[in-house]
């Protein structure tokens, strides 16, 4: 009688930042479309993401409905237009930007590496329209994707990592949440799951002291302590 192969690790993955370089990506939009210097740049990018996230937190702490991540990014460039610091065509222009957002050099091939070896999720508080985006225009690898659409909150709220937990294939151990962002993993760490944290530029690195399952440099570092783990 022939032996049952072994369950497959899970892993969940966040996206934005941990997969693909959100900021550097929308900067790179927003120069396309307003040609402005790179210090407005900068200032530009980290008021749209900034906005996205208070009203994320709106959202999450029930201020406000729900909202995917698409209408919350169109607020945000309708307000920086608003207040005179884009061109009123600017908005239309970066429509879908997140959607164009560029891989991290090690993502696609380590994507690939990892999902031959293990089941790979993606968990993220982008919608499900922006998730099926970048899956389309990156070529990365799933074997599913969940959005905090799907619970209509965002991390880190509870509930979107409950998605994970009831939703992926997992029978002996909880699936490896693996991010960029120590709140990230923190949240999914409280929730059951266990985690692994990447660097990445723009990140939220541990506190001093702090520790997670899985500490790696990159993808690479990543599947190669997994096959110890």
């Amino acid at each position: 009688m022939s032996q049952s192969a072994p369950e497959r690790t899970t892993l969940v993955f966040d996206v934005l930042g941990t997969l693909v370089d959100q900021t550097g990506s929308l900067e790179r939009e927003v120069e396309e479309a307003t040609g402005l210097d790179e210090s407005s740049v900068s200032d530009l990018v980290r008021r749209w993401l900034e906005y996205v996230a208070s009203q994320e937190q709106a959202i999450t702490a029930g201020q406000r409905a729900f909202a995917p991540s698409e209408v919350l990014d169109a607020e945000a460039l309708a307000n920086l237009s608003g207040i005179g610091l884009v061109s009123p065509d600017v908005p239309a222009r970066l429509d879908r930007a997140s959607e164009r957002l560029s891989l991290w050099d090690d993502t696609l091939d380590g994507m690939s590496a990892l999902a031959t070896e293990n089941a790979v999720f993606g968990l993220s508080n982008a919608s499900r329209r922006v998730l099926t985006g970048l899956s389309a225009g990156t070529g990365m690898r799933w074997h599913g994707l969940l959005s905090a659409e799907d619970a209509r909150v965002y991390k880190p709220d509870p509930a979107v990592y409950r998605l994970a937990l009831a939703d992926v294939p997992t029978r002996v151990a909880p699936p490896i949440m693996v991010a960029a962002h120590a709140w990230d993993l923190r949240a999914a760490k409280a929730a059951g799951m266990r985690t692994a944290y990447v660097p990445r530029p723009n990140g939220d690195p541990p506190v001093p002291r702090e520790r997670f399952d899985i500490h790696a440099v990159d993808l690479e570092d990543l599947a190669v302590q997994l096959r110890r783990y």
